[in-house]
C-alpha cells in the first residue's frame, strides 16, 4: 500500500491550532534546528489527500529501519535529478540502505514530491544529531558525490527536532 508524507509549514501557534482541530490524526510538530521560529507539521498516512490547506506532499518510494512511526532527530536531504539520474539514485538508495547499521540510525525514507517527480528527498531519522554527523563524516557517505556538485543537483539540507525536545541539545 502506498504511503504519503504530508507537510505543512508555519508558526508554532498556527500549526498548533491545526493540530488541535485534527486530534484524530497523528500530526508531528517539528522545529527547524537553524531557525527556532519555523515549524512544520508532518503526517505519514496512506491517504493521498491531506488535511492541510496547502500541503507539500511526498510519496514514500522506499523505506528502511523502524518505519511504523516517525521519531527522532530528522535530516531532510533534497536533491533534483533528471529521469535517468532519478532511477539510478533510487536503485542506489535501495542497495545502500539495505545494509544500514550506523550507530543511532532509526529509519530512512526515500520521498518523491507529488508536484515535481524530479525532486527526491531522503529523510533519515536518528537518536541524536551527533549520530548523523558521524555518519556524514565517513568517507563512504552515500551522498558525497552529489555534495561535490551541489549546484548541479540543487542539494539542500534541512534539519528538524520534535518541538517538545527543541530545548535539548540533540
Amino acid at each position: 500500500m502506498t504511503e504519503y508524507l504530508h507537510v505543512a509549514f508555519g508558526s508554532k501557534a498556527v500549526l498548533q491550532n491545526v493540530r488541535n482541530e485534527h486530534l484524530d490524526h497523528k500530526l508531528l510538530m517539528m522545529v527547524d534546528d537553524e531557525d527556532k521560529s519555523r515549524y512544520q507539521l508532518l503526517e505519514k498516512t496512506t491517504d493521498k489527500k491531506s488535511i492541510f490547506a496547502m500541503p507539500t506532499t511526498y510519496e514514500i518510494l522506499a523505506s528502511r529501519g523502524e518505519t511504523s512511526d516517525i521519531r527522532g532527530w530528522m535530516n531532510f536531504t533534497f536533491i533534483t535529478l533528471n529521469d535517468a539520474e532519478r532511477d539510478n539514485f533510487i536503485r542506489r538508495y535501495n542497495a545502500y540502505e539495505e545494509g544500514m547499521d550506523e550507530h543511532g540510525f532509526i529509519s530512512s525514507f526515500l520521498l518523491q514530491r507529488n508536484d515535481n517527480q524530479h525532486q527526491l528527498v531522503m529523510l533519515s531519522t536518528w537518536n541524536m544529531k551527533s549520530d548523523w554527523e558521524l555518519w556524514h563524516a565517513k568517507n563512504d557517505f552515500p551522498l558525497r558525490q552529489y555534495e561535490s556538485s551541489n549546484s548541479l543537483y540543487g542539494l539542500m539540507r534541512k534539519q528538524y527536532s520534535f518541538a517538545a525536545f527543541s530545548k535539548q541539545n540533540m
